[in-house]
């Protein structure tokens, strides 16, 4: 079990684990239990529950996905955060790219999905507020008003691309694999937010928290 030893159990498994041998996963310490394993199961991820949420850190080599009580993951691991994802500027404020997070959360998911036979890949993340007023414009000629445009292109003060905090998921073409986000993304942090985008996802959650109630549609963020 090397993901264990990165917990440093070291005095587990040189004093305790012979009086203890034989006994359930119960025994582990508290930040190590296992929320979502399956013995019978060939996939080499695992899940560890926590009522804190604390730092979640995802392992590249191995597919491991875990929590840690400490404040850094490790050089060896990457982290996924430990709270919903709100900021996406650099030190100057200026938003130019997707939040690293956001990124890092994607990535972990979708190098577990392969596992699934699931191709995850991004169509679109960060936009310029131009472009971003561009795509908005050309929804407003073709839906032929800004409310019914709202629902689907917010514009560019509204939308969330341009704060570096939305991923577009499989876009135009592939529903059935965005569907396997859709049912696991919660526990890296990634949750779809509105019911009629099946490719839109956002890091509104800490990983391993409940996806809230999604909303209609996007006009509901239209400030």
């Amino acid at each position: 079990m090397p993901w264990a030893l990165k917990q440093r159990v070291g005095f587990f498994l040189a004093v305790i684990l012979p009086v203890v041998l034989g006994l359930t996963y119960l025994n582990f310490p508290s930040s190590l239990n296992f929320s979502d394993t399956d013995a019978t199961d060939q996939n080499p991820v695992v899940i560890v529950a926590s009522d804190n949420f604390p730092l979640t850190c995802f392992e590249t080599s191995t597919s491991f996905l875990w929590t840690s009580q400490d404040e850094f993951c490790g050089i060896e691991f990457i982290s996924l955060g430990n709270s919903p994802l709100t900021e996406s500027a650099t030190a100057s404020g200026e938003i130019t790219q997707t939040h690293p997070l956001l990124l890092a959360r994607f990535a972990a998911a979708a190098q577990i999905a392969q596992l699934d036979g699931v191709n995850l890949y991004i169509s679109s993340s960060f936009r310029s507020k131009e472009r971003q007023a561009y795509l908005f414009a050309r929804e407003v000629r073709i839906r032929g008003s800004e409310t019914e445009a709202a629902k689907w292109v917010l514009p560019a003060d509204s939308s969330h691309h341009p704060q570096g905090l939305a991923l577009d998921i499989n876009y135009p073409g592939d529903p059935a694999e965005a569907a396997w986000l859709e049912s696991n993304g919660a526990r890296f942090g990634l949750c779809r937010v509105y019911a009629n985008e099946w490719w839109h996802f956002e890091g509104v959650i800490a990983p391993g928290q409940s996806c809230p109630a999604m909303a209609q549609n996007a006009l509901a963020d239209r400030k």
